[in-house]
């Protein structure tokens, strides 16, 4: 015999809904990261990675 699977309590639009609130609630210890920082993160790591395919970091590392 076959059973079929039983039918959830909630709606999907009321457990969609309480993820919503969840995640739309701000901490006010959380660490909060201004666009800026962003960019300069972006400019200083795409900076990095191309500087080792050039070959450069290496350069700098074989000095010492």
């Amino acid at each position: 015999m076959v059973h079929m699977a039983k039918k959830s309590e909630g709606s999907g639009i009321q457990q969609a809904a309480g993820l919503i609130r969840y995640f739309d609630e701000e901490s006010e210890e959380a660490m909060k990261i201004s666009p800026f920082q962003v960019y300069f993160a972006c400019f200083v790591i795409g900076g990095f990675f191309y500087l080792v395919n050039e070959g450069v970091v290496q350069a700098i590392v074989n000095l010492f």
